[in-house]
């Protein structure tokens, strides 16, 4: 159990117990002790939990007291359910009042029924309030907790510090620049987990030959959490004295004033920017080029002290580590001739995840075991079972940093070691879970709780507890992963809290809250008796044989969940006992294929927050009553591709903030209209609408979606059933549907497929923010708005669009500053009719567009009358397939390009004219040119043509039936790694020269009747 869980659940509980008695005033009085009681034991709790080590009758109190206000908080979620509950019946017009007095809504009945349970917790936590005094516990507060600091020093030996000479050039290059800069005195930064070596990189640089020639003065003080500006003034000072603060500061900045230092604040916790700035107006007195360095385990203090770029430090690399355990773990320091010995200990390496402190402690304990069977027993130990005595440092760094996390973020941290390490956690999934099990707390009650959340996610971040962060094309981040030594500290503190079952026969025991099970094990019979979990996650990320072949048992059997997870389970039906898991908060069905419909039972659910259905490929209907879900706040029907229409009602669900999809639909007379959409004010990120072709008979209508109010949405997709082909009356309607839609302002990207108008007039204000633009299958459109106009467009995809002659119709007007000022990445896929980029050149020679594109990625799919494009200075990557040779000509017109693929290009013949200049060329593919031999150059100097590509790597050549041989040209590019040859029935040569290269590929090449010695075919 994490600490502070009990102190944070008190909290909570005396919380909702203030707003209920009042209301329940049949139970007063019972409502009134229990809260005095939790008062009372509130403050000695954190206490009991440091002592529970020592003493066994503490730990049972403690665990007696979980159970206790485990059992009042779903005490309470019942109230909490009943008033939801009613809340849905009173709604519902037609309810009848038989309905509303029957025992399981009528209010004075489920009063009399839960009278019972009140007392028996309120005598439990009574016995709990008085049992306390036993253990004559102290009182304390938060913020009284007591940490052990540590001292560092600014000496350390060159030679002890492996593998960051690198690190340490360029920290030196920073240190060294700033003469010129605005301010006296910058801050650089040196990020990353306890144990990482920031304090060792800082001390090489302080003693640093370089450091003694740059700076005048150098200074080191070693913070710690005890931020106080006076102390650490007096530090810099070296004074020992009791000065009064005034006096302090006057030696300070007589001290530093117009002197060129480097000041080395080491082990920095200060999360408070106004007490750095306090100390910085001390420190600003300093000669031009001052340097402040700063060692912390957190982005958030680097960000707060000014530092512009921190520096983010990592693991040592396999070789470096290998280096520093050998000299530690074995004999002289040397690698040992037992290699079976080096192969345990490189394993045992891995584990320290390149942390220089893990490593000496690990190693320095390996050479003190004698024997090889001592290595095999210590290989699958965790560094938390390491004592002192054995060097746990680096174990005792990581608590120190998990002891100044707020109780909050505790519970979030420990709650993460359900997930196998290595994981890739998903950052809004992670959230969601952290909401669904009440760990995310506003005292607003308007305030999204998921945007707490992800200021909770961030500040585990810039902690250093959560890293290899992925980040979205927007930017944002989607998933993290913990660092093993992060993830044995978050099972250390969770204890039987949190368990993960990843092996046949592992028993769970009865008072564990949260489980993440292997779903390829049989489900062990001890689940059925941890009657108080809370958490049920399933670890696969893909479908299994057999499925979950235990679900029903599960969901029967495990009434406290908040959470369920049920990926790729493989079953066609949710069990309808499902309405039994009242407090469920957190529903994943998602990659269950066989899925067509969802039991009734489940809009019982009525503290459902999150109800997952992704890829239910097969789900053709939500139940009709989805709107009995009150609390619903996230539905993903991603990829829900047989989902036929919206139940009425789901307009109503005002707390929804995610609906990736919205289906359209005339035919069923349960399906709701675009108006359901009017007053979801709260969607955010992307929403789908389907089935636009229903409105063509009331335009209008389209308006009711409100766009406006969602200022949330940043994406959206709008589809139209091609299969459902408009009448030449209705193409104008499309026009009208789309006007109707596109009112939105603060949308990022836009999807139009189907459309069967043949402009799209909406206007240019509608798209002002849009960064990505898709419009596909729109068989009838002609004329584009004028994309051009799009400063913020970085991304434009064009598929499918037959009728489409030009992609900009009036640009006459536009300099180059203002034609697509933001385009970085392009492709036109089966664009039959396209003649041209814009028509500015149409009256002149078809290449004379006046235009300049600065794009970085070009691709140009199935355009075959496509013979003009603007001129591209500085693209990456091209490829072009089905396209004329003359495209080609104008596409690769500069020497920046590092990646060309050419596919089906008509009338091509040479590639000399097209490649001698592309000096930057990485990789390059050309397939199916039924006109090109390679080795057949006009002017017959091929050697030349491809001994000028100086960077070229990888060349692949396929489903050419001119080449009889391989290029000779291609001996002489030097930097050449891999070549691939395929599919080419007229290869009757390879050159022996092949067989030197790094990785070769020859296939499918039928008249090969001799191989030089050492070259090979593949099969295939």
């Amino acid at each position: 159990m994490a600490e502070g869980v009990l102190f944070n659940m008190i909290e909570k509980l005396i919380c909702k117990l203030g707003s209920m008695v009042g209301e329940n005033w049949r139970m007063r009085d019972d409502l009134e002790r229990m809260t005095e009681n939790m008062t009372d034991i509130k403050p000695v709790v954190l206490d009991a939990e440091e002592q529970q080590s020592t003493n066994h009758q503490l730990q049972l109190w403690l665990h007696k007291l979980r159970d206790a206000l485990d059992d009042a908080d779903n005490l309470l979620d019942d109230f909490s359910t009943v008033d939801k509950k009613l809340q849905v019946m009173t709604k519902d017009k037609k309810a009848k009042k038989v309905r509303i007095f029957s025992s399981s809504s009528n209010p004075l009945l489920f009063t009399f029924k839960m009278t019972p349970k009140v007392k028996d917790i309120g005598k439990r936590l009574e016995a709990l309030n008085v049992d306390r005094g036993i253990f004559k516990l102290t009182n304390r507060n938060l913020e009284e907790r007591v940490v052990k600091y540590r001292e560092t020093h600014s000496f350390i030996r060159e030679e002890d510090v492996i593998g960051r000479e690198k690190e340490k050039n360029h920290l030196l290059e920073l240190l060294s620049t700033g003469v010129d800069m605005k301010e006296n005195v910058s801050v650089v930064s040196i990020v990353g987990i306890g144990g990482l070596g920031k304090t060792a990189l800082a001390q090489l640089l302080y003693n640093d030959k370089a450091i003694d020639l740059d700076f005048e003065l150098k200074m080191w003080v070693c913070v710690s959490d005890d931020f106080d500006v006076k102390t650490i003034a007096k530090k810099i000072l070296e004074s020992k004295t009791n000065d009064e603060m005034d006096r302090v500061q006057q030696e300070l900045r007589k001290k530093i004033e117009g002197r060129r230092y480097l000041l080395v604040l080491d082990d920095i916790w200060n999360e408070d920017r106004e007490h750095w700035l306090k100390l910085m107006t001390l420190l600003m007195d300093g000669a031009k080029g001052s340097k402040i360095i700063i060692t912390t385990r957190s982005e958030k203090v680097a960000k707060i002290s000014g530092s512009s770029s921190p520096f983010l430090l990592k693991g040592l690399d396999e070789e470096q580590a290998w280096k520093l355990f050998t000299q530690l773990a074995f004999e002289n320091g040397e690698e040992p001739h037992n290699q079976k010995l080096a192969s345990i200990g490189k394993d045992i390496l891995k584990k320290c995840s390149g942390v220089p402190l893990a490593i000496r402690s690990v190693g320095s304990l390996m050479y003190s075991m004698e024997t090889e069977n001592d290595w095999l027993n210590f290989k699958d130990k965790d560094l938390v079972t390491i004592d002192e005595e054995g060097g746990n440092t680096i174990f005792k760094l990581i608590e120190l940093s998990y002891d100044h996390l707020p109780i909050h973020l505790k519970r979030c941290f420990a709650f993460c070691s359900l997930f196998p390490k290595d994981y890739r956690i998903e950052k809004k999934m992670l959230i969601r879970l952290w909401v669904a099990q009440g760990f995310v707390q506003s005292s607003h009650e308007k305030t999204c709780l998921e945007h707490v959340g992800n200021e909770y996610f961030m500040s585990l971040v810039y902690r250093s507890f959560l890293q290899d962060l992925q980040k979205n094309i927007d930017g944002d981040i989607y998933v993290c992963k913990m660092h093993d030594l992060m993830h044995d500290m978050a099972k250390h503190v969770s204890g039987n809290d949190c368990v993960i079952i990843n092996k046949q026969g592992q028993n769970i025991d009865k008072g564990t809250r949260h489980l993440s099970f292997d779903s390829s094990l049989q489900v062990p019979s001890s689940l059925l008796e941890a009657a108080k979990l809370r958490t049920f996650l399933l670890q696969n990320d893909r479908e299994l044989p057999h499925g979950m072949s235990d679900c029903y048992l599960v969901i029967s059997s495990l009434d406290q969940l908040r959470v369920l997870d049920l990926r790729w389970s493989k079953f066609k039906m949710l069990p309808s006992c499902i309405d039994k898991l009242k407090h469920l908060r957190y529903l994943d069905l998602s990659y269950n294929f066989e899925i067509e419909t969802l039991p009734s039972s489940i809009t019982k659910l009525y503290n459902l927050e999150t109800l997952l259905l992704f890829c239910c490929d097969s789900l053709r209907k939500l139940p009709n009553d989805l709107r009995n879900l009150v609390s619903l706040r996230h539905l993903d029907l991603s990829g829900c591709e047989k989902l036929a229409f919206m139940p009425r009602g789901i307009g109503k669900l005002s707390n929804l903030q995610t609906l990736k999809l919205f289906v359209l639909d005339r035919k069923s007379k349960h399906s709701g209209g675009l108006g359901e959409l009017r007053d979801l004010n709260n969607l955010s990120d992307f929403l789908q609408i389907k089935g636009l072709e229903c409105l063509r008979s009331k335009p209008s209508k389209a308006k009711d979606i409100n766009l406006t109010g969602k200022s949330n949405l940043r994406r959206l997709s709008l589809g139209w059933n091609k299969h459902i082909v408009a009448d030449n009356n209705e193409m104008d309607k499309d026009s009208l549907i789309l006007e109707g839609l596109l009112s939105h302002n603060n949308l990022k990207s836009l999807a139009v497929r189907g459309f069967e108008g043949m402009t799209i007039s909406s206007s240019i204000n509608s798209f002002t923010s849009v960064v990505r633009m898709n419009l596909s299958e729109c068989t009838r459109l002609q004329h584009l708005p004028p994309l051009h106009l799009l400063f913020n467009l970085t991304n434009l995809y064009l598929i499918n669009l037959p009728c489409l002659v030009w992609i900009v119709i009036n640009s006459n007007n536009d300099n180059s500053s203002t034609f697509f000022p933001s385009l970085k990445r392009i492709e036109l896929y089966e664009l039959h009719n396209l003649k041209g980029w814009c028509r500015c050149g149409e009256e002149k020679k078809p290449r004379d567009c006046c235009h300049g594109l600065n794009i970085l990625d070009l691709s140009i799919v199935s355009c075959p009358n496509l013979n003009s494009l603007p001129l591209l200075s500085c693209t990456n990557y091209i490829c072009l397939r089905k396209v004329n040779e003359k495209i080609l000509q104008q596409a690769i017109n500069h020497s920046k390009m590092e990646t060309v693929e050419l596919e089906g290009i008509n009338g091509l013949k040479s590639v000399s004219q097209v490649l001698q200049h592309l000096t930057e060329l990485r990789e390059l593919s050309i397939k199916y040119c039924e006109e090109l031999d390679p080795c057949n150059d006009e002017d017959g100097c091929y050697r030349m043509q491809w001994k000028q590509l100086t960077n070229l790597r990888r060349i692949k050549l396929c489903s050419i039936p001119k080449m009889e041989y391989v290029p000779e040209g291609l001996r002489y590019i030097t930097t050449l790694e891999r070549l691939t040859i395929r599919d080419c029935p007229n290869l009757k040569h390879i050159p022996e020269w092949i067989a030197s290269l790094q990785h070769y590929e020859i296939a499918g090449c039928p008249e090969l009747t001799s191989l030089p010695q050492g070259v090979r075919v593949s099969e295939n």
